[in-house]
């Protein structure tokens, strides 16, 4: 779910260094006296995530949340039984560290496998984590975090029976499959939020579709009437008369939305609708695109990769002078599994490889950078590559993704 910034070995050291430096402070300069260690714990593993991973940063605290709590409630799953057993075998102090070191360690493995098993499960996570779904997630860590602490402690403190521990280690089972169904409840959120929003686009190109096949119909209906309209103005000797008619037919049939056709019925409307723009703004958008079924990749991300990626260059062109050529040309295939899309675009003045060939033409400051954002998430989101460059005044955008099989 994450990606690591650093390599793997630099990540693993980090973590390390930042573990050790966290509990010299908090032993050995005895901060833990004067603030409470689970939050002070909880503030440094946020930290430590934000430097050492990529992703946003809902999802990044959100993980920092679930892995406090997923770490204290994780060592009550074995403590209580390991110090049942270890005080029936008291005096034998070898044996209370073998004990001890057991449990330290069968804590770790549970840690790290419940995390695997997480990344796993939910490394295709779309969409950004809310405040607020990270607030639920907190609220529940701390009730889940404390209550075990506290229950556990005082459990462990008075009465060490054998069903006591039982209990203690039931208790933080069920902490971690609360934890475990809070991370489900926030994926299902945002599958249901995509959802929504995938519903509203298909809505308005059913719309869309609808308004088409209504104009095509009527072309269809009045056809037989041209053709017998032209072909008695040519019996006529008209034949001017005849040829300007025929241009204004031509004229309403171009105004119609083109017929697409790339595969994926998700880019076959947005193709549809940016070669309208194109037309109306008197740019060429010249196009070789195929694209996999929507089974093959999220139709939300396809949306917004090639939507933005379009509006972008569209963008670009509409700011050329009239004796600058405007032209588009956006071509996609698979290849070895991998979606690859490739789209140049003229820029409205010579640039070099500079950071401001990114920056938007918009007028409102607010939107300024919000396209190209949301085409970085998404193909983060897809595990792709985007690159951008310029050159000889032409702008290149070059994105592969891997498909899902």
């Amino acid at each position: 779910m994450l990606k690591a910034r650093f390599s793997h070995a630099l990540t693993l050291l980090g973590i390390a260094v930042t573990q050790a430096l966290v509990s010299f402070i908090n032993i050995n300069l005895g901060l833990y006296k004067v603030f409470p260690q689970e939050v002070f714990f909880l503030l440094t593993t946020t930290a430590m995530i934000l430097i050492l991973f990529e992703n946003q940063t809902g999802k990044k605290i959100m993980i920092a949340i679930f892995m406090d709590g997923l770490g204290y409630t994780s060592n009550f799953i074995f403590l209580p039984l390991i110090q049942y057993t270890a005080k029936r075998v008291a005096g034998h102090l070898l044996w209370y560290d073998l004990l001890y070191g057991l449990c330290d360690g069968l804590t770790i493995l549970f840690f790290a496998l419940v995390l695997e098993w997480v990344a796993r499960k939910y490394r295709n996570l779309k969409g950004e984590i809310s405040l607020e779904g990270n607030i639920y997630l907190l609220l529940l860590s701390c009730f889940i975090k404390y209550s075990v602490i506290y229950y556990g402690t005082r459990s462990m403190a008075s009465d060490n029976s054998l069903w006591t521990n039982l209990l203690i280690t039931l208790a933080a089972i069920a902490g971690v499959i609360l934890l475990l169904f809070s991370l489900y409840y926030v994926d299902r959120r945002l599958v249901l939020a995509l959802e929504k929003q995938q519903n509203l686009f298909l809505e308005r190109q059913m719309t869309a579709w609808k308004e088409e096949e209504k104009q095509l119909s009527s072309f269809r209906h009045d056809f037989k009437n041209h053709m017998l309209c032209i072909k008695n103005l040519i019996s006529g000797g008209k034949e001017t008369e005849a040829l300007e008619y025929l241009n204004s037919i031509t004229h309403s049939v171009n105004s119609l939305s083109p017929h697409i056709s790339t595969g994926n019925v998700y880019a076959d409307a947005i193709i549809r609708e940016k070669l309208v723009l194109a037309q109306a703004k008197g740019i060429q958008l010249e196009t070789d695109l195929i694209f996999p079924p929507s089974e093959m990749l999220s139709p939300m991300d396809l949306c917004i990769i090639l939507s933005n990626a379009l509006d972008n260059a569209l963008e670009a062109c509409s700011k050329l002078s009239k004796e600058e050529t405007k032209a588009i040309q956006a071509v996609s295939y698979v290849r070895h599994s991998c979606l690859m899309i490739e789209i140049k675009n003229p820029l409205p003045s010579p640039k070099s490889d500079r950071a401001d060939i990114f920056v938007s033409t918009k007028e409102d400051s607010r939107l300024h950078g919000i396209g190209l954002t949301n085409i970085h998430q998404a193909v983060e989101r897809c595990h792709g590559t985007l690159s951008l460059a310029a050159q000889d005044s032409i702008f290149h955008f070059s994105l592969m993704i891997p498909l899902t099989l």
